[in-house]
């Protein structure tokens, strides 16, 4: 409660300046904006599972142009969300959580950027299954796209040839990241950066990262038996057009050597490729294949996992898409199968999700510490509201 208290003050702070702000300078434009969404996911298996809920997302955002080549602007928000479950149409859990979402300032120039605070930090090619997604939760199949951001500085610098160089500094970022097993000592600095390069009709980067992990031992029976380990990562990717669009994406996370049972490397390839097919309004076609390994030892020995997705979209109309995605675990022999229809208006949206799927499995781009909501056989119906 006391960092809420903190966090909430903040927002109330920056939302009064920025008001006196406009107030004395009229260059600068603020505005109230924001998403309200309500959904109803139901699991047919036994139990039967029914789980409405809602999200209300407030956004302050502003911009001061300080100059023809300068500007400075800010966002500040709110995740404001809960949820119902209801087993076999009884009452069963309560949840839910106020939160700040993004709350953040940035000076840009024509080259270069400087954001601080609260804020989404992502790169890299790949659409469904993301090695890189070193600081974002993002799941392809959200159709909102929606993820907690990390507190931070973020600085990217641009060339006149396209290429570009990013520097960040991180800290206070307790909770588990994207693909993350451990979670990051809070309070110790995280630290790295990219490159992105321009390479025939195409581009490559190379991206990096060093954090202190907080190492829970699995195998103790002692709640406080961790260790701080040293963990750096390293990323390459790149993506071309040669008619068909075609990428790479790879991390490998490196942890040092330690007695608490936790892999030294862990390492994650993937290859896709995208085309649109001249059928009706265009058929879109994306396949991706990935492979996940955790050992003591680079790429081999210990724990492998490889994972095909497919996905496909059609327009049918300028306001209704449809969609398949199809995941399977090969060894295991499991088949994920998700069918979406969307219709979009101006501000409101309305999506209607089914899925078939292992009763038991959780799919390997949940991030870390979310909850498993399309488990087994169902349905997810949700509306958005954009203001």
């Amino acid at each position: 409660m006391k960092n809420w208290g903190i966090k909430y003050w903040l927002l109330v702070f920056i939302q009064i300046f920025v008001s006196e702000l406009k107030a004395e300078n009229d260059s600068i434009n603020v505005h109230l904006n924001g998403q309200v969404v309500v959904w109803t996911t139901s699991q047919f298996e036994n139990p039967m599972m029914i789980q409405p809920g809602g999200r209300f997302v407030p956004s302050l955002t502003g911009k001061w142009n300080l100059n023809e080549n300068t500007f400075f602007d800010f966002e500040t928000s709110l995740n404001i969300n809960g949820n119902v479950t209801f087993e076999n149409y009884k009452y069963n859990a309560l949840d839910g959580q106020i939160k700040p979402y993004r709350v953040w300032a940035r000076l840009a120039t024509e080259k270069l950027e400087l954001r601080a605070g609260l804020q989404k930090i992502n790169f890299g090619q790949a659409k469904m299954f993301r090695p890189l997604m070193w600081f974002d939760g993002m799941d392809v199949r959200d159709p909102l796209q929606l993820t907690d951001g990390v507190y931070g500085i973020l600085g990217k610098y641009f060339f006149e040839n396209n290429a570009n160089i990013w520097a960040w500094g991180l800290i206070g970022n307790k909770n588990r990241k994207g693909w993350e097993f451990n979670a990051t000592e809070q309070w110790k600095p995280e630290t790295g950066g990219r490159v992105e390069l321009p390479l025939f009709n195409g581009e490559i980067g190379l991206s990096t990262n060093y954090r202190k992990v907080h190492a829970i031992n699995l195998l103790s029976s002692k709640w406080n038996d961790y260790q701080l380990l040293n963990e750096s990562r390293i990323g390459l990717d790149g993506k071309w057009d040669i008619g068909a669009g075609i990428w790479f994406e790879s991390s490998t996370t490196i942890t040092e050597q330690n007695n608490i049972m936790i892999s030294r490397f862990q390492d994650m390839w993937n290859v896709g490729v995208d085309y649109t097919f001249p059928v009706g309004s265009g058929l879109g076609a994306t396949v991706e294949y990935l492979r996940f390994h955790a050992g003591d030892r680079f790429l081999i020995e210990g724990m492998t996992l490889n994972l095909l997705g497919s996905m496909f979209t059609y327009p049918l109309s300028i306001m209704d898409n449809i969609s398949l995605m199809l995941f399977y675990v090969p060894g295991q022999n499991m088949l994920f199968n998700y069918a979406s229809w969307s219709r979009t208006y101006d501000k409101w949206s309305i999506y209607a999700i089914g899925f078939i799927n292992p009763a038991n499995a959780q799919m390997i781009t949940f991030q870390a510490n979310s909850k498993n909501l399309f488990s087994g056989k169902g349905v997810q119906l949700m509306v958005s509201y954009n203001f």
